[in-house]
């Protein structure tokens, strides 16, 4: 048995000393080939060029192409689920909105995947306020005159929606304000703007980049941000929270995962690229111009954003009633 026991320590300590040396070895030669980058929404679509301009900060970095491949469809849960089947050698690396790898499992029955056990966090991107928009030609110019127009109507309106943090915003909006709207989901916000200009739907939750360039051509109007405190980049709007709706107070954010079991080296090289670009000083001015801000963390820091995420939207998802898809 002694023998036994001794021959077990020394495999067991030869197993140690070469799972101990895959790591390093693994992090001194990538990367090996191309990257890619995975991004649920359509081509065009905010997070898309996002990406696409961090994906060019990174390449040099890096030393290899970067390539990004739009996986659109269910609220962003493709490209979640074509990063988590990915080989977990860093070459595939996930950008995707916070609600995806927090909240959506509240939303839908069968996801196919695990936010926590099957993604390891990398950072966070940017976070920025949704903002309450609404049709311009409109005679609505506050939300208690949205609310107003909603409860008037002789039939329930509608709603505009890409993604779970539109449905669960506008849902908690619906509950709260004591009015009916039916939700029109789209693949991404440019789907949706033609039903918005034409005023076929009465209000949407948008993305800030999305929601002040149509501002400014006068085809939408903003009433209010779903941050707790007014944005800095949106002073003139109010909260909703200051408005009388303290539940929607999400602050939204973008984040880049990898599949699980990538090997913590890799994890941090991503981590060591994403954060020198989003601490630029272009950078961030970019992403203020956009209305957001640049904010990278530890890996940490978005697992433990994830598990609150998810922890806090479980009650508001029940209090809106949503049923799961």
């Amino acid at each position: 048995m002694a023998g036994l026991r001794s021959a077990f320590t020394a495999v067991l300590g030869c197993a140690v000393m070469i799972t101990g040396a895959v790591a390093p070895t693994a992090a001194q030669t990538f990367p090996e080939r191309e990257l890619r980058i995975l991004v649920g929404f359509a081509a065009g679509s905010t997070t898309d060029v996002f990406v696409r301009y961090l994906a060019e900060k990174i390449r040099p970095l890096a030393g290899k192409p970067i390539v990004v491949e739009n996986k659109t469809g269910a609220g962003g849960n493709i490209a979640v689920g074509a990063t988590v089947t990915s080989k977990p050698d860093g070459h595939s690396l996930l950008v995707t909105t916070g609600g995806t790898v927090s909240y959506n499992v509240h939303l839908f029955k069968n996801l196919g995947f695990d936010p926590i056990k099957d993604l390891e966090p990398v950072t966070t991107v940017v976070a920025f306020p949704f903002v309450l928009t609404v049709n311009a030609t409109k005679p609505i110019k506050t939300v208690p005159e949205l609310v107003a127009y909603m409860k008037a109507k002789s039939e329930p309106g509608n709603y505009g929606s890409v993604g779970g943090a539109g449905i669960v915003l506008s849902e908690l909006l619906k509950h709260e304000a004591k009015f009916e709207a039916v939700q029109v989901g789209y693949r991404s916000v440019t789907a949706s703007l033609n039903d918005m200009q034409s005023g076929n739907l009465d209000f949407m939750f948008m993305d800030p980049t999305t929601a002040m360039a149509q501002v400014r051509d006068g085809r939408v109007r903003a009433l209010a941000v779903t941050t707790p405190t007014r944005a800095a980049a949106l002073p003139d709007l109010p909260t909703l929270t200051e408005l009388g709706y303290p539940r929607i107070d999400r602050v939204s954010w973008l984040a880049a995962l990898l599949p699980a079991k990538t090997p913590e080296p890799i994890i941090r090289k991503w981590n060591e690229w994403l954060t020198t670009v989003l601490s630029e000083d272009d950078t961030k001015a970019y992403f203020r111009k956009v209305y957001m801000e640049a904010n990278p963390g530890t890996p940490e820091a978005l697992r433990k954003l994830q598990q609150d995420e998810i922890a806090k939207w479980a009650d508001l998802v029940k209090l809106a009633k949503i049923e799961p898809q």
